[in-house]
């Protein structure tokens, strides 16, 4: 879900590059990352964040396109796993949680607007 939302607002936010560089900073603020996790944990973003662009590019039909999302969220968090703390990691998880809840707010809340 989280893949979702990022995917939805992907194309307000720019490239994958500036995304990553986005999400990676916010990370090594709030994991605390250090200065040997920091390489790592920017080139697994941007890793990602192509990935997504690819899919948001591809014609693949959308079943299809959520399978990929959440196979990669999955890949994603299993590299992510191997660079963070177990702490780090379990924060990690804790925030995806409230964003992924956010989202399905702001969702619940624009259908019933719109």
């Amino acid at each position: 879900m989280l893949s979702v939302a990022l995917n939805t607002s992907a194309q307000k936010m720019g490239d994958a590059a500036e995304r990553s560089s986005k999400l990676t900073e916010w990370m090594r603020i709030n994991l605390t990352l250090t200065d040997d996790q920091l390489p790592a944990v920017r080139d697994i973003n941007l890793k990602y964040a192509k990935k997504m662009d690819e899919l948001t590019m591809n014609s693949l039909p959308k079943s299809e396109k959520m399978k990929q999302i959440t196979d990669n969220d999955k890949a994603k968090d299993n590299e992510l796993k191997n660079v963070l703390s177990a702490s780090q990691f379990q924060t990690y998880l804790s925030k995806k949680q409230e964003i992924k809840k956010k989202f399905k707010e702001n969702l619940k809340q624009r259908r019933q607007a719109g």
